[in-house]
C-alpha cells in the first residue's frame, strides 16, 4: 500500500511549499529514488524548475520537465497531468488535488504551509487519503 507522508509547516509565503518539496525531493534522490513532483499547471511546473536550480545556490538535484524529457531518464522530474507511468517511486504533490494516479507510487508526500488556501486545500488531500483507508504519517516542521 501507498505511504501517505505530510510535512507540516506554519511558515507561509510564495517559495514555502517549493522549498520544502525541493528539500524532500534531494533527500529521496539520495536514497536513489525516482522522484515525480506534480505541479497544479505548467505556469507552476516551470516556476518550480527554475527554484529547483536556483536553490540551495551550493547543492545540485538533477531534475528536468516533464513536456522537455523521457520521464524515465532524469531521477526527478517536475509536471503537471502528465501520467509519469511507472516509473517513479516517490510522488511529490504540490497541486491542490491528489492526482488520480497518486496510489502508483510506494510514497506520496504532501505539503501543509501556513498559507491559508494552500492550508484548506492540505486538509481535504488529508481527508482524502483518511477516507479511503490510508495509514498517513505527519511531520511538524
Amino acid at each position: 500500500m501507498t505511504e501517505i507522508l505530510f510535512y507540516i509547516t506554519e511558515q507561509a509565503g510564495e517559495g514555502v511549499q517549493t522549498a520544502l518539496a525541493r528539500r524532500i525531493a534531494e533527500k529521496a534522490w539520495r536514497q536513489s529514488r525516482r522522484i515525480y513532483v506534480h505541479c497544479r499547471d505548467d505556469v507552476h511546473a516551470r516556476e518550480v524548475d527554475a527554484a529547483f536550480w536556483a536553490q540551495p545556490a551550493t547543492g545540485f538535484l538533477p531534475h528536468d520537465l516533464a513536456a522537455d524529457t523521457p520521464m524515465a531518464e532524469t531521477p526527478v522530474v517536475v509536471g503537471h497531468g502528465d501520467d509519469p507511468g511507472d516509473h517513479h517511486d516517490v510522488l511529490i504533490n504540490l497541486a491542490p488535488e491528489v492526482p488520480d494516479f497518486a496510489t502508483r507510487f510506494q510514497r506520496v508526500a504532501e505539503m501543509i504551509t501556513g498559507d491559508g488556501p494552500l492550508r484548506e486545500a492540505g486538509r481535504a488531500r488529508f481527508r482524502f487519503y483518511r477516507d479511503r483507508g490510508f495509514q498517513i504519517q505527519s511531520h511538524r516542521l
